[in-house]
């Protein structure tokens, strides 16, 4: 897992940048060389302003399952794809989500647009790539107001 720092060194500014985000809000404050003279004390100074901020702020939000402005399926971890082959336009849903990058597609010419995206979306939700698995969630599904919740969540439709 990589490491998240709230504390920068701003170089052409001469500061040290501390920027937290909670609930929406953005706490920040710099810490200039002119009053701190040496990185290591407005680092130091900067990470004990943090320490001391930290209680008093809400809880972070886990970033699993968080939807952001970037997505624009409707569906975390769920993501239309589109690939040229032998110059035709080939378009599937994928669904992705951590330890598994590749995630798993589903052909719109060969599912059609809904069951892809509707596959993709219980392929995100249940974590798995076993096609049967997700077949039969999805035959399940079908025709209920579950699946139809699913499509309504869908932002985006191929050309």
């Amino acid at each position: 897992m990589r490491r998240v720092s709230n504390i920068t060194r701003n170089i052409a500014s001469r500061c040290v940048t501390v920027r937290v985000t909670r609930a929406g809000q953005l706490h920040a404050r710099n810490f200039g060389l002119a009053e701190f003279r040496t990185w290591t004390a407005a680092e130091k100074a900067a990470s004990a302003w943090l320490e001391k901020l930290k209680p008093k702020l809400p809880a972070p939000t886990p970033v699993k399952g968080r939807m952001t402005q970037r997505n624009s399926s409707g569906i975390v971890g769920v993501q239309l794809k589109h690939s040229k082959r032998r110059g035709h336009d080939h378009y599937a849903w994928q669904a992705c989500w951590p330890g598994k990058p590749g995630g798993i597609c589903w052909g719109i010419t060969k599912y059609g647009n809904e069951r892809a995206f509707a596959c993709a979306a219980i392929a995100r939700k249940l974590e798995t790539i076993d096609r049967r698995v997700i077949e039969k969630k999805y035959l399940r599904l079908k025709g209920t107001p579950a699946l139809r919740a699913i499509l309504r969540r869908r932002k985006l439709s191929p050309p």
